[in-house]
Parts: structure tokens; sequence; C-alpha cells
């Protein structure tokens, strides 16, 4: 089992002493500079790469997993934000979560495009690799998203917000993803809401930034090819451990419901740079995608 170490760039108060209850990430106050009330803290982590290992990710378990999964949709019109193709890479992942999840009704609310090319200036319509460890939503701001989707009078047994990776043109040279094993994850001392000080077109005004915890288990795909998916959870309804931490903290419920499963309930990761990979050329194209899954 082969592993690179790089710096993954966690979350900390300003002082030692400093407070980790109100944490805000504002991208208005002095646009385009975004502004932190907390540190961002680099340390040295092996990542594990699953590529040729033993180790058999999963949804349910590990809160990610890699599919093959090769798209019909041509790659370009999808940097372009084709209308037609999107749609249509709507409707193949659609099918693709439907049958990983069993899912009965499929919602799309969130896609972001990222690339990372040392040769050409950065096209204005896509963003940088994301080197910060996160979770791209918490309980409280997951549960508002599936509110407002749903509308009154719909009910579901569960659902989940999965995110969708895909490396697009060719695979990916450097700044791979690198997602974190659920189960190495202590809820209550590693996760941080934040406050999310952005535009109204970005509807979740929460996430959850991460501590350093020397028991996180690191892994990633080395050179994701577009034919390969990677899907992690954000959120999920049905996990125990994440109702105890979330709802059972606030109304005390997450212990007495009957439907709760011991299953992964959402999974930390970041983009990294390999310091032994490439660094000059086209190092990658992504698109990821947010949806909805009820179950």
């Amino acid at each position: 089992m082969s592993a690179v170490s790089s710096l993954l760039y966690y979350g900390a108060p300003l002082t030692p002493m400093g407070r980790d209850d109100d944490w805000c990430i504002d991208a208005l106050s002095r646009p385009p500079e975004v502004l932190f009330n907390f540190r961002k803290v680099a340390v040295e982590t092996a990542i594990t790469d699953v590529r040729d290992s033993a180790v058999d990710p999963h949804l349910d378990t590990m809160g990610f997993e890699k599919v093959v999964s090769p798209t019909g949709v041509d790659h370009q019109a999808l940097i372009e934000n084709s209308a037609s193709s999107v749609e249509r890479y709507q409707q193949e992942t659609r099918e693709l979560l439907q049958s990983l999840t069993g899912a009965v009704e499929v919602q799309f609310f969130d896609a972001t495009l990222r690339q990372e090319d040392a040769s050409v200036p950065r096209d204005a319509s896509s963003q940088s690799p994301h080197l910060r460890v996160h979770v791209d939503q918490s309980a409280k701001s997951a549960r508002a998203r599936a509110a407002d989707h749903i509308g009154p009078g719909h009910r579901f047994r569960r659902f989940q917000i999965i995110n969708i990776w895909r490396p697009l043109v060719e695979p990916v040279r450097n700044f791979p993803l690198a997602l974190c094993d659920y189960r190495s994850v202590d809820l209550s001392a590693d996760l941080v809401t934040t406050r999310l000080h952005f535009p109204a077109w970005l509807k979740d005004r929460e996430n959850y930034s991460v501590r350093y915890n020397p028991n996180h288990r690191w892994h990633y795909w080395s050179s994701l090819s577009p034919d390969e998916v990677l899907l992690f959870k954000c959120y999920d309804s049905a996990s125990r451990d994440l109702a105890l931490f979330s709802e059972g903290t606030e109304r005390g419920e997450g212990a007495e419901r009957s439907d709760l499963l011991d299953v992964a309930g959402l999974c930390p990761h970041t983009a990294f740079f390999d310091e032994k990979g490439p660094a000059a050329g086209h190092l990658r194209t992504s698109l990821e995608m947010r949806a909805l899954v009820f179950l």
C-alpha cells in the first residue's frame, strides 16, 4: 500500500484560547478578498493511495467510493456549461446514483468547475482546487436545503446529499482529492460549524470546518481518469452518529429515532498538492455536482 505525504490545511482558532463557536468565512465585506476569522493550519499528512490497495471504500462505511462510469457527454461542452450537455450529464448521474443507493428521487442543486493549469491564465468561469479540509454543508444547512427543494407535504424516509466528482479531458496530474474515512472522525471534537457570508446565490449558509486530529485516515486515487467518478457524502439523515451530534444536541432526539443506521454521515475532504508530482502544464480539470438523494 503506497502513500504520499502532503500538507493539508485544517482550521484552528486565531489564538490558542480563541473562540471556536463562531467561525465565519466572509466573501462580501472586501471583495474579491475572502476573510476568515479563524486560521488555516498546514499539517504534514500521510494520504494512502487506494489505486492498487486492499482498501475498499464505500459510501455507507467510509463515506466515499469510486466507481467506473464513463460519460457519453462531450467534456468540452461540459466545460463550456452547455445547457443540453449538462442536462444529459445530470440524467446519466441520476441513473448512477439510483443504481448505487436505491434512490427514488434525485435533485441536483450545485455544479462547480475547477481547473489548474500552470501554463495559461485562469479562466474566470472556473475555480481553483480548494485547499482546505471541510465538509460541504452542516447538518442544519443540509436539512434546510432538503426542505427548500421538496416543498410542503413531501415525505421521505431518508435523504442524503452526495457530491459527484469527475475529472474532465484527461486524468488528474496533480491537486487530487483527498477523502477522510468517516470512521476516523470524532464529530464533536473535529467539526466546527462555520457561517458562510457569501453572495445571495449561495443558498447554503453554513458548512463544517475541520480541526486537526492525528487519528484521521486520508485516502486518494492516483491519476483519477475521466472514466472514474468519486462520490462522497455531505450529509446522511439516517446516520446515527451524525444525528446524535446534530439533532441530539439541538433537541435531544438523536438517540430516540428508530430509523437511524450505523452508516457514514459525511466526508471531510480537500484537494492537495503532491510535491513529487507534476507542477507544470495542465494539472487538473474537474466537475463536481451536489445532489439531493431521496430514499
